[in-house]
């Protein structure tokens, strides 16, 4: 069952609208790093797409915290966003925060599930196949960049 502080971070996650690396580093106290399991550009219906698979962890990649899938727009980042992207291993609300008013930063279309599933569950490194999924488009301004879905549970959410 959810240690209490465990299913308050959960119901807080579901409704989250700002930015879930910057909350989560706030409860820690510390930094959370990206370990990129892959990337890749594609093309989707005449749009270059950026697949971004990353796992956010405190202490090690063994240990994620959340496993996250990005499908962004090529076409609606600037060149310096698209540049830190490709190079720069850091959570993507840090990296658009840095770069634009964080006012300006939204997530819509919010949608949470929450089913069983192993693979994912291999992927957080945890025991129970329970995961929840909040899926989101990530807008910038008038820039709809794409969308994002989270995965977590309550054993990896102990680790915040």
């Amino acid at each position: 069952m959810f240690r209490n502080n465990t299913a308050c971070l959960i119901n807080e996650l579901i409704v989250l609208g700002e930015s879930t690396t910057l909350f989560l580093e706030s409860i820690k106290g510390d930094r959370l790093q990206v370990a990129v399991e892959s990337q890749s550009e594609t093309n989707v219906s005449g749009s270059q797409v950026i697949r971004r698979a990353v796992k956010l962890h405190f202490q090690t990649p063994d240990a994620p915290v959340l496993y996250c899938v990005s499908f962004l727009n090529k076409n609606m980042l600037t060149e310096e966003e698209y540049r830190r992207l490709m190079v720069e291993e850091q959570p993507i609300g840090i990296l658009f925060q840095s770069l634009n008013d964080a006012a300006s930063i939204k997530k819509r279309n919010v949608f949470v599930t929450q089913s069983c599933n192993s693979a994912l569950a291999a992927r957080l490194n945890v025991q129970s196949e329970m995961i929840f999924e909040k899926r989101y488009d990530y807008w910038v301004g008038d820039r709809a960049i794409g969308y994002i879905c989270e995965f977590f549970n309550e054993e990896s959410l102990d680790r915040v």
